[in-house]
């Protein structure tokens, strides 16, 4: 496991203390948690962005307008099972 030093401003300090406090853990706990939810977060962000991409790229290519909406709609269906999960 690796180690880091953090510093950080004395307002969200104290607000993590309070945050560390009401939730009864500890503050790298917490810290490491926000860090994992940001990382997933930012990794949602990154597929989101792909999927717009993808197809932006479809609709340049693919005459059938019908078939662009399907997709779009499959599209948009799977990266919402996939984000609830």
């Amino acid at each position: 496991m690796k180690s880091i030093l953090l510093k950080i401003d004395d307002k969200l300090f104290e607000e993590t203390d309070k945050q560390v406090k009401a939730k009864r853990t500890t503050r790298s706990s917490y810290i490491k948690t926000a860090i994992e939810q940001y990382n997933k977060w930012q990794a949602k962000k990154a597929l989101e962005e792909q999927i717009v991409k993808e197809v932006q790229l479809l609709k340049q290519f693919d005459p059938d307008k019908e078939l662009k909406e399907e997709f779009e709609l499959a599209s948009l269906h799977d990266l919402q099972k996939y984000l609830d999960e």
